[in-house]
């Protein structure tokens, strides 16, 4: 038996650029996927075309040219550095940055020369692991240059103000403390540690145009590019979901998550459940977006199944003085430092949502992603580890530019170990595979370390996926995959004229279709009726077999609200209406958390147009017209009778439809903060 020494690291594009592998190292094998400019698709099978984009981007511009965005251009009064040999944080105040704030403070107030440091401990109300539940601050603890942190804080608010109790300069801190020591874990063959860090919003075509540095990198270094990774759902959530559940959030709402419960992760079979049973230590981060993992349908509990836990819930670009993304990274980091040499495998994921496309260029990423990179080349974490680095982007009206990024890297030592797997990846580079394949990846990772390794069980989204650690059958569709009609990118399509789309009654029954849905559910009265605004695109594939009916991709617009959605439908051409549809794989594409504020974890909830928001919204805007004041659009105040139809009939309404206990405002004398960081 040979102890366990390695990582599995899986990690996004910016933090892999630049870290490379030992410099001794066998000669680099060439293959298809190293050439990839050169061939007109990224993958072409017996079942599956995927030509690729080589045209300029329309967003490529905008994203060169965008104003960088600085959280803060002062030099770091206080700074929070990790002693190696106490293994303990210290904190060091700069008293030459104190002294020039007071300076510039004397405009306001003459002779301010004293000033004082004090942090206040971040904790939670209790630790009942629930995303939303509140952290609040502690008392005020004084501190000076070179304080000592005690070992129980596991993140802070530290501010250093002058003699009028004015902040010279506040930031916030995650600390990742020293773990307690574990026995050593048994097993018959040498166990990776599996580590995944992912980002939000970079698809192949802008990686391989906007990102040069670092895809000329991965190539030259003979990482595994899959080529034929495709998304399974519309956003991130649903994506990241299949990774780390196997489920798809349809699948997961049904069998799992009961619309009533509270805390239904509970229920639900996380890839972190299995590497705890294993022996793991578990650690899961993530910076809040309008698509968070968890906190989009308030699952969130991970009651005895996360060892370390970073919730940041700032929807801003900056967390204290740095970028909320950088501060989930600087946490994942931390931590790898305190475990790379424990006694222990550990299993964590870290998750930046939105830096790519809301915070900065691509070029001040890729400068800034060097100084990091290096900083994990020094750790030495591709001579021991197993790296897999993958993104998922924002939806873009059906085109394949929206391709997701998967990377995997094999350090020396398990390419010697396990030749048959070097191979099956290479052969995989070039086939259609989604995320249900990667789930089953951790899977099998799971069993490496076993001397009678176990099946890995099917899914239930996707009985023919399977381990990307074994070929792919080469004549694979998008159904073999998992991956719905919607999200298919084998299939080839033509775009309608505005005039064809006229033709069309498609847009309408739709939306039809949706009404029926929320009529169905007892929705009626919770949620307004859609109507159709406008269809947007409307794109026909091109069948091999002739039928009367044909599949349409179809973007539209319905009132109220402007609601933004796409699906894929067959359209009988002849009978001039829909042959089938699926209303619960229609996307939502803008964000709908306050359209459906009235309702949470519940089946429809992306068609939800909330009534009582509707009626908030006209009686502010007539409140506004009875003051008299200036308006661009003046609204009638609403009769007694058309306020009895907006109002919900909560008779005819299942509670379980409104706001749930651990959602409701809390305790208004709790100071809140946005940022969670707990360690079990």
């Amino acid at each position: 038996m040979e102890p366990y020494k390695t990582l599995l690291f899986i990690i996004p594009l910016f933090l892999i650029s630049h870290l490379s592998m030992s410099t001794k190292r066998r000669p680099v094998l060439r293959n298809s996927q190293s050439t990839q400019v050169e061939h007109e698709h990224y993958i072409k099978t017996s079942e599956c075309h995927i030509p690729y984009i080589n045209k300029p981007l329309k967003n490529e511009k905008r994203n060169t040219k965008k104003q960088d965005k600085i959280c803060s251009k002062d030099e770091n009064l206080i700074n929070l550095r990790f002693d190696e040999k106490t293994h303990q944080y210290l904190l060091y105040v700069n008293d030459h940055v104190a002294q020039l704030k007071l300076r510039s403070m004397e405009k306001k107030s003459a002779n301010l020369v004293g000033y004082n440091c004090s942090y206040r401990e971040i904790k939670r109300v209790n630790r009942s692991y629930i995303v939303d539940e509140p952290v609040v601050l502690g008392e005020d603890v004084t501190f000076w240059d070179g304080y000592i942190v005690p070992r129980t804080v596991e993140g802070m608010r530290a501010s250093c103000r002058n003699e009028l109790a004015e902040d010279l300069q506040s930031d916030t801190f995650a600390l990742v403390q020293t773990p307690k020591t574990y026995a050593p874990l048994i097993s018959w063959h040498r166990i990776p540690s599996v580590i995944m860090i992912g980002i939000e919003g970079i698809s192949q075509i802008n990686f391989h145009r906007n990102f040069p540095l670092m895809f000329n990198h991965l190539k030259m270094q003979d990482w595994f590019k899959m080529d034929g990774y495709t998304r399974i759902g519309e956003n991130t959530q649903s994506n990241l979901m299949a990774v780390l559940t196997g489920y798809s959030p349809h699948t997961l709402m049904n069998l799992k998550c009961d619309s009533s419960g509270i805390g239904c992760l509970k229920t639900v079979p996380l890839i972190w459940k299995h590497f705890k049973k294993k022996g793991f230590i578990t650690a899961y981060g993530e910076v809040m977006s309008d698509l968070t993992m968890f906190d989009s349908e308030k699952y969130g509990i991970f009651e005895g199944t996360i060892d370390y836990y970073a919730h940041h819930k700032n929807r801003q670009s900056c967390i204290g003085r740095r970028f909320n993304s950088k501060d989930i990274y600087d946490y994942c980091e931390e931590f790898l430092k305190r475990h790379a040499n424990a006694s222990r495998p550990f299993f964590g994921v870290f998750f930046g949502n939105g830096i790519t496309h809301k915070s900065y260029d691509n070029a001040k990423i890729q400068t800034e992603l060097l100084d990091r990179v290096k900083k994990f080349k020094k750790m030495g974490i591709l001579t021991q580890s197993i790296v897999i680095l993958f993104s998922y982007p924002v939806l873009n009206n059906f085109s394949k530019e929206d391709l997701p990024i998967l990377y995997i890297w094999l350090p020396p030592w398990f390419r010697a170990f396990r030749p048959e797997i070097v191979q099956a990846l290479r052969i995989n580079s070039k086939r259609l595979t989604s995320p249900y394949d990667l789930h089953l990846t951790l899977q099998h990772l799971l069993e490496l370390g076993e001397r009678w390794p176990r099946a890995v069980d099917k899914l239930v989204d996707c009985p023919t996926c399977q381990t990307l650690f074994a070929p792919v059958p080469e004549n694979r569709t998008c159904s073999d995959a998992g991956i719905g009609e919607s999200q298919c990118p084998c299939d080839s399509y033509k775009l309608l004229s505005s005039n064809q789309m006229k033709q069309l009654s498609v847009g309408k029954q739709i939306v039809r279709s949706i009404n029926e849905f929320l009529n169905h559910h007892n929705l009626q009265e919770l949620c307004h009726n859609l109507t159709l605004k406008s269809v947007k695109i409307v794109l026909q594939r091109k069948d091999r077999k002739l039928s009367s009916g044909s599949t349409y991709r179809v973007y539209f617009t319905a009132n109220p609200n402007n609601a933004e959605f796409s699906t894929t439908t067959r359209y009988d051409n002849k009978r001039q209406e829909l042959e089938y549809i699926n209303v619960e794989s229609i996307n939502r594409l803008n964000n709908y958390q306050n359209d459906s504020s009235c309702m949470r974890r519940l089946r429809g909830r992306k068609f939800c147009i909330c009534k009582s928001q509707i009626l908030e919204e006209i009686s502010v805007t007539a409140k506004i017209n009875v003051n008299g004041q200036k308006e661009s659009k003046l609204v009638e105040n609403p009769s007694t009778s058309e306020l009895k139809k907006l109002i919900p009939n909560k008779n005819k309404i299942d509670d379980s439809l409104y706001e749930l206990p651990d959602m409701r405002e809390n305790d208004q004398d709790i100071e809140t903060l946005n940022i969670e960081v707990i360690s079990v």
